[in-house]
Parts: C-alpha cells; structure tokens; sequence
C-alpha cells in the first residue's frame, strides 16, 4: 500500500492510503499531501531531509536516497519490524538510555574516594 505525507499546520505526517488522495478524500485532514511513496523509508527521508533539497524532487529520488544514506540505517531496521516488536525495541532503548543517564559512573566514585582525606 503506497505512502504518503500530507501537511498540516506546517507539519508533515505519515500515512497511507488504498486510494489515492483527493481533497475530498482527504482534504480535511490536509492542506496538500505529498507522494505515494513505494515505503515508509522513502517517506521518512522526503520529510527530513526534502526541504529545500535540489536533489530529492520526486518519490524516486527519496527511495534512491533513502537507501544510501547511512543515516537511515535505524529506519531501515525499524522497517522489518512489526508493531510488537518495535514498542518492545523502544522500551528496551528508552530503559538502555535511562541506565546509562542514571548510574554514577564507578570511576569517578573511585577517584573521590581517592582524593577525600581519611579521617
């Protein structure tokens, strides 16, 4: 099913659609909708990176792109996932990320243990 980005206040959304969309179809959710995208990949790089650049014109080019930027290459892996299994993948990176933000770090335990004088 193809995908498309439609604009809304400035913002850009990700969606897809059986059909293509027409402003009767979709005009009150957007004000102008971009695409179809052959993946979500192709979209994602258009809304990042599309603005302003001379080289990403079409969906083609998004799809051509999108496969060699190596910036892409954690939306690539989060495209073979399922609903699942990408919730439980972000949980884990969320619990990963508070860990390390909030654990002291055990050498600078050591080096204040070493510098305070003993009583």
């Amino acid at each position: 099913m193809p995908y498309y980005l439609g604009k809304h206040c400035g913002e850009l959304t990700l969606f897809h659609s059986p059909r293509t969309p027409t402003s009767e179809s979709h005009g009150h959710l957007y004000a102008a909708v971009i695409g179809p995208f052959h993946s979500r990949l192709g979209a994602h790089y258009f809304a990042r990176y599309g603005r302003n650049n001379p080289h990403l014109r079409t969906a083609a080019d998004a799809e051509r792109l999108a496969c060699a930027d190596p910036r892409m290459d954690e939306t690539v892996a989060e495209e073979g996932l399922t609903a699942e299994e990408l919730a439980i993948a972000r949980e884990c990176a969320a619990e990963d990320s508070f860990e390390s933000t909030s654990q002291p770090n055990l050498m600078d335990e050591i080096r204040q243990e070493a510098t305070q004088p003993k009583e």
